[in-house]
């Protein structure tokens, strides 16, 4: 019997860093092909249609390339998934207003539109990622959210991480889709690890994981444990985890590298394997994650699995993470400061068995590989 094949389609820049996005398509194909779906992942325009069973699209948010991908596999009148690992529209533009720098202060003042930023964005990306420069005119000929609605009109069935997911795409768009929910996981490396080892001569240490950026919010967390500790007059270190980037982010960058050198509690790391995750998070206290958007509170996820408490922002993490974390609001530091010492202070977690077998990769890909039969024979 012929198994099933599947195509899955990124954005143009997918394999250059390892974003969230990598992480779920990468995590899903690899849990699929135990599954004995026969994966291949492009992220480009040059893939046949007829060569597979059903075409499985990430990303909606930012990413013109989508339609694209998606005008070209309805032409073939092939079956499409999309996960569209969409952010809160009203979120975005929140922080687009209150806290830009860059770049970003100029698309402030010429749009007010959200999407049109976006498009505006999308420019000067394409200057350095010539691939990008065709998806973009599109964009600005047939506008950018309107190319969003058409995707999701052309699409069989959406894959979202959370409920709030979906109802922020149908306000968004105001268009009517079929969609199933399917948890993120977190790696084997979490679920199996047993032996931790600290990388540093201390612990206990809060961590915030992610790529230096203002979305991040990794000023904010500075400022936080900078108050933290003079209330509570501890000597706690805080930890740093994820790249800069080269391209963009330049003023934010200056100001992060100014705290590096005035604050010698402060310890950047810029890299680190997918492995070692687990030993930097277990000899934390509190990981926080004061992002200004996020689809989901996956690092804080993986935190909890190694048993470190967390502080996370946003309500799609709310419905992910329950009771087992602290909230707090991105844009006030007070209420970052508050939650990590709530979080300081606690017993460490425990999760039960419930959470750990229900988010996993191999979950997500056998509600996936659900997904897809029953598209198939739709």
């Amino acid at each position: 019997m012929k198994g099933m094949k599947v195509l899955m389609l990124g954005r143009i820049g997918l394999m250059k860093a390892r974003g969230g996005d990598r992480i779920q398509v990468e995590n899903t194909a690899s849990e699929l092909r135990k599954l004995g779906v026969d994966v291949d992942i492009k992220t480009n325009m040059k893939f046949n249609p007829w060569e597979y069973d059903l075409v499985h699209i990430f990303q909606l948010d930012w990413t013109p390339e989508t339609y694209l991908y998606a005008k070209k596999v309805k032409k073939y009148n092939k079956p499409i998934v999309l996960s569209p690992i969409h952010h809160s529209v009203e979120e975005v533009k929140k922080f687009d207003d209150e806290f830009v720098f860059d770049f970003r202060r100029l698309s402030k003042v010429l749009f007010k539109d959200q999407f049109r930023r976006d498009t505006f964005k999308n420019i000067y990306r394409s200057f350095f990622n010539p691939r990008m420069i065709v998806p973009t005119l599109y964009s600005i000929f047939i506008g950018f959210k309107n190319m969003q609605k058409r995707t999701l009109n052309m699409v069989d069935v959406v894959l979202v991480q959370t409920v709030k997911e979906a109802e922020d795409l149908k306000k968004t768009f105001n268009v009517d889709f079929k969609w199933h929910k399917v948890l993120n996981g977190v790696g084997k490396a979490f679920i199996d690890s047993k032996e931790y080892k600290n990388k540093f001569s201390f612990e206990d240490y809060i961590i915030c994981v992610g790529r230096i950026e203002p979305r991040k919010n990794q000023l904010s967390v500075i400022e936080a444990v900078k108050r933290f500790r003079e209330e509570e007059k501890k000597d706690v270190q805080l930890v740093l985890i994820g790249q800069m980037s080269l391209i963009k982010h330049f003023e934010f960058n200056y100001l992060i590298k100014k705290c590096f050198k005035k604050y010698r509690w402060i310890h950047h790391v810029n890299g680190v394997s997918y492995s070692d995750m687990p030993s930097y998070y277990h000899f934390a206290k509190v990981c926080v994650s004061a992002s200004w958007f996020e689809t989901t509170g996956l690092t804080s996820l993986e935190a909890l699995y190694c048993g470190t408490n967390s502080v996370a922002a946003g309500l799609r993490a709310k419905e992910y993470l329950g009771g087992y974390a602290s909230f707090c609001k991105p844009d006030d530091v007070n209420s970052i400061k508050d939650a990590i010492k709530k979080e300081y202070y606690a017993s460490r977690p425990v999760i039960n068995d419930k959470i750990k077998e229900e988010y996993t990769w191999s979950n997500a890909a056998k509600k996936t590989f659900e997904v897809y039969n029953e598209v198939l024979k739709m």
